[in-house]
């Protein structure tokens, strides 16, 4: 495992002993990002980004078209120091980074008109811009992508390191929550990240304590990451968080009324310890969760949110399993009438209903062998099975399975997935309301994808 470049090991996942989102926007692209040697951090590895035109069933979903599945960014070589004072500015270190991916895909849930099945099609994911840099100990992180009609932030702070010991960190960045960096292998990610509970993004400040195996993770955050450009008022976003919608944007889905509540005052903490065995590899073993308010704009009150996580991940001689458990409970206020079982998220500029509480289970594997190759450096294949049972709609739970291969290098990145849904809203004709009631007998939808990514 050690003969594995330490960079590719955050998309790896298995070869990580921390982490793939932009999984919709497809789910799940670059992502969160450890700093260069000197400081300066380095962009992750790519769920899904699931992200969005529409790939998660985007020509069949609703007057908003989903966006395409997102893709983790690779963690990149750390460059070496270039010999003699050649820096214009003594100990800058600061760099350009940027990504760009694609798929073909088929798919067999019917297309909106319902005469046919989607079918084989192909799908520009993003195109994604970003600066890391670091200075005395001083550190900055930022990504912009851009999604065809939407865009948005994926990341942006600034932050100060004290060797690997102590971070603090300000401004838009991952929430502590769950297995780090993420949930997955695969290019869609997991379940988690479909109810804003992996991958997530959010406005606030972030400590980091490491010590002996020990990772203590502590965070408040004022609100979700602000929405930015797009179709719909408030689901131009990266991650799956409350947004503010009505019946124009989600009718189609049972929404009759306007949905006004939004994070905000939350905190997060995150326990994790790491054992190293005889003969290498390593176990983590960790708890998580958060507590925090569901502003209701037009009540000007607020509710509650909290969310409980457990988790396990081990990686030796290659393999590496993944587990988690979370239960989560959203506890909005309302005006009128109004069904409590579900409340209202989005991201990739299209919103959905989702249970108002719910278990989710994660079973990951994957194996990843170095590659003797000119052209490519190392393969993973992987499984990754994830369910959400909602106590409130008790039949209807729903489940996800992604089988598939990784083939990387440095700068590329090939993910070939067979993906199958039951109630999902990427792998369904039933976007907005398949995370809430869903169907009483549901049919599993085949997507498979093949996406190619260059990060650099």
């Amino acid at each position: 495992m050690s003969a594995i470049p330490q960079r590719l090991a955050v998309a790896a996942a298995l070869v990580l002993a921390s982490r793939p989102g932009d999984a919709l926007a497809g789910p799940s692209p670059t992502d969160d990002r450890e700093p260069m040697e000197g400081g300066s951090e380095e962009p992750e590895a790519a769920p899904v980004e699931a992200p969005p035109e529409r790939v998660a069933g985007a020509d069949d979903v609703g007057p908003h078209k989903a966006p395409p599945i997102p893709v983790t960014t690779p963690q990149l070589a750390r460059q070496k120091e270039p010999e003699g004072d050649t820096k214009l500015i003594k100990d800058l270190e600061a760099r350009v980074t940027g990504s760009i991916s694609f798929s073909i895909f088929h798919k067999t849930w019917p297309n909106e008109q319902g005469d046919r099945a989607v079918g084989f099609g192909a799908n520009f994911d993003r195109i994604g811009v970003g600066l890391d840099g670091t200075y005395k100990g001083l550190l900055m992180s930022a990504d912009y992508r851009f999604f065809g009609k939407y865009a948005m932030l994926h990341h942006g702070y600034i932050g100060y390191r004290y060797k690997d010991i102590y971070e603090v960190d300000v401004g838009v960045h991952k929430v502590p929550l769950g297995i780090l960096p993420y949930t997955s292998h695969s290019w869609f990610l997991t379940l988690p990240y479909y109810v804003g509970m992996a991958d997530d993004y959010d406005l606030g400040i972030k400590q980091k304590l490491t010590l002996g195996g020990f990772d203590l993770q502590l965070a408040y955050y004022i609100i979700s990451e602000p929405a930015q450009f797009g179709a719909t008022g408030d689901s131009a976003r990266y991650s799956y968080d409350f947004v503010t919608t009505d019946a124009d944007e989600l009718g189609y889905a049972g929404v009759t009324s306007k949905q006004s509540n939004k994070e905000m005052h939350r905190a997060n903490g995150r326990l994790a310890y790491t054992f190293e065995h005889r003969g290498g590899g390593t176990t983590e073993i960790g708890g998580s969760g958060f507590y925090g308010g569901l502003y209701n704009t037009e009540l000007d009150s607020f509710g509650d949110q909290w969310a409980a996580v457990v988790h396990y991940n081990g990686n030796y001689k290659g393999f590496n399993l993944q587990v988690e458990g979370l239960y989560y409970h959203h506890r909005p206020l309302r005006e009128g009438v109004q069904d409590p079982r579900w409340v209202t998220m989005g991201a990739y500029d299209a919103p959905y209903r989702v249970a108002s509480r719910g278990l989710v289970v994660v079973g990951n594997i994957g194996y990843t062998l170095e590659l003797p190759w000119e052209a490519f450096d190392w393969v993973m294949f992987y499984n990754d099975y994830s369910f959400l049972f909602k106590p409130d709609y008790s039949s209807q739970s729903t489940h996800m399975n992604v089988t598939g291969i990784l083939l990387a290098n440095q700068y590329v990145y090939i993910f070939f997935d067979t993906a199958v849904g039951l109630n999902h809203p990427w792998f369904s004709p039933q976007y907005g309301q398949a995370l809430a009631e869903g169907e009483d007998d549901p049919k599993p939808w085949l997507w498979i994808n093949l996406n190619f990514g260059y990060y650099f």
